[in-house]
């Protein structure tokens, strides 16, 4: 049976697992950081540090992540030299894209951040359509663009070769602080939450990312793929209200919690759009408002003010909203679905894990609350799961994925 990892920060900013194979937290070693939230997936965990920024931790796996950056030289016959760089004003550029529309020279290129490394230098590809080329990759056409083929003939007047390169990712289990050349948030991040992995098989690898600025805007994260897990840029959600926190499930499931209490559902969430469409509003379970919301596959969780716990009937991926709330015994601060619509939760009072027993597809709501203890590896006491907030008090942060 695959393993599954509970991921939790305490008190004091320090992220631990739990694993099902294991009996005791184990901490994520990382003397430089101190984190206030995290949110797992099955091949990576994400979180937010201390210091603002959003870090990721991929997990060491034997399938490499690389990735391969590709330029195409584009060269001109004339009578005196030959076939040379010397093009026309109207051609493309000596380097560029495969369409000729970006100019991409060799030293252009530069790696994404310090997560990566280069495997070798470039070279050029001496094989076209599955075919091997004459020495040096060469392909002749009539002119620019045109249908390129590997042999020369008496009216090839332009020829290009496609110059490839590697990258591989070498940040595996450790925090890698996510590049903000050209995507970086404009307000700290507050909360972050992944999921997204059941919409769709491929790309391979794909998640959404969901954030939570200070002041209370919604950011999707774009790209984020298997041979490039930090994903590539940053995209604005237009919310109506102020987001205090987001939970994303593994399907076509968002939710999030305005300031006032009412929470917000995305709709429209699908393979060809994993951002949605559109916001429909929800009253709160209760008149005091919520305060968190966790999503899984057909079930939502919330938690209101005054720490009681509520589950949302009818909740599908054709009725994202659900028809109604029912309140459920126990008193917590925050609950957190895992795989299968497993659900986890901490004590209002003493700040203890607990687990939803009796979740089934059949009872998604479960029967009762059981208490779960571990020590932790450096202190082997039992380990509350609370986690650190910007102030250090009571928000809290959980995530469950299968290793």
């Amino acid at each position: 049976m695959p393993v599954s990892l509970l991921w939790a920060v305490d008190v004091r900013g320090r992220v631990y697992r739990l694993s099902t194979g294991g009996q005791q937290w184990e901490q994520c070693h990382d003397t430089k950081l101190e984190f206030k939230r995290v949110t797992a997936a099955t091949q990576c965990c994400w979180g937010i540090a201390c210091d603002h920024n959003i870090y990721l931790n991929v997990h060491a796996s034997d399938l490499s992540i690389r990735y391969q950056e590709e330029t195409y030289e584009n060269q001109r016959w004339n009578p005196v030299d030959g076939f040379s760089e010397r093009l026309l004003p109207s051609d493309r550029w000596q380097w560029s894209d495969v369409a000729g529309l970006v100019h991409q020279p060799l030293d252009s290129f530069d790696l994404p951040s310090s997560g990566w490394e280069w495997e070798a230098d470039w070279y050029a590809d001496e094989n076209f359509e599955a075919e091997p080329t004459e020495k040096g990759g060469w392909t002749y056409a009539m002119d620019f663009p045109a249908t390129y083929t590997k042999d020369k003939k008496w009216n090839s007047c332009v020829r290009r070769r496609r110059w490839l390169r590697y990258r591989r990712y070498k940040a595996r289990d450790s925090w890698a602080k996510i590049p903000s050349a050209q995507s970086a948030l404009p307000d700290p991040v507050s909360d972050i939450s992944c999921g997204g992995w059941e919409i769709s098989e491929e790309p391979r690898g794909r998640l959404s990312l969901w954030a939570v600025s200070l002041q209370g805007k919604v950011w999707y994260r774009e790209g984020i793929q298997h041979h490039n897990p930090e994903g590539s840029s940053w995209t604005e959600v237009p919310v109506p209200g102020e987001v205090v926190q987001i939970s994303c499930g593994p399907g076509e499931l968002v939710w999030a919690v305005l300031w006032e209490g009412q929470l917000v559902v995305r709709e429209g969430i699908g393979r060809d759009c994993p951002s949605g469409t559109a916001w429909t509003v929800v009253d709160s379970p209760s008149t005091v408002g919520a305060t968190g919301v966790a999503v899984g596959v057909n079930v939502v969780w919330a938690v209101t003010k005054d720490n009681k716990v509520w589950f949302r009937r009818g909740v599908n991926s054709h009725n994202p909203c659900g028809t109604g709330w029912i309140g459920m015994v126990g008193e917590m601060i925050m609950v957190n679905v895992g795989l299968n619509d497993q659900v986890w939760a901490l004590g209002s009072a003493e700040r203890g894990l607990y687990q939803r027993q009796g979740v089934t597809a059949s009872e998604l709501s479960g029967k009762a609350w059981r208490a779960l203890s571990a020590p932790r590896d450096s202190e082997r006491s039992h380990s509350s799961a609370s986690t650190s907030s910007l102030h250090r008090q009571t928000d809290t942060s959980l995530s469950i994925h299968k290793h």
